[in-house]
């Protein structure tokens, strides 16, 4: 039900967006990335047929591409605001870390390879250079680059 939501509140994102339902959505993968993405997980699980049927996701692979599409949609919709840009930056991060055979995948998607080819103000607002440039931009574009150095050197081997 969050992912069908959270294609609804895309959506609409270009008119008008709710903060604390982004940063609730947030939760809710931080959490999902924690117990059904990684080596551990079993393929077959429950959860992997159920989304299958529902919203046709039907491996690991298309639920991270999923992922990243909300972190690329809240770090272009929602750049000025940084407790969202911040969680998402930390989801993003999280995934960069985490297990080799997820993170492998992570690096396949289109969306990443956007990132690691666009990543400038001009897709993604926080990087933007300006003299109100706060402390709490610089880390959160320090989180960005430190994630994307990640998945360059796993592409790097």
């Amino acid at each position: 039900r969050v992912l069908q939501l959270m294609n609804l509140t895309d959506s609409r994102l270009a008119q008008a967006g709710n903060e604390k339902l982004e940063l609730a959505m947030l939760s809710f993968f931080e959490q999902f990335r924690k117990i059904y993405i990684g080596d551990q997980v079993q393929k077959s699980s429950k959860l992997y047929r159920r989304l299958s049927e529902v919203l046709g996701l039907n491996d690991e692979t298309m639920v991270l591409s999923v992922f990243i599409g909300k972190i690329i949609t809240n770090l272009k919709y929602w750049g000025r605001c940084e407790p969202i840009t911040s969680k998402t930056l930390q989801l993003l991060n999280d995934l960069s870390i985490g297990y080799p055979s997820s993170v492998r995948k992570l690096v396949k998607l289109s969306a990443v390879q956007f990132m690691l080819n666009n990543h400038t103000s001009e897709h993604f607002s926080f990087l933007g250079i300006n003299n109100q440039s706060s402390l709490s931009d610089m880390r959160c574009r320090t989180t960005f680059y430190t994630a994307l150095g990640r998945l360059l050197m796993v592409d790097l081997g």
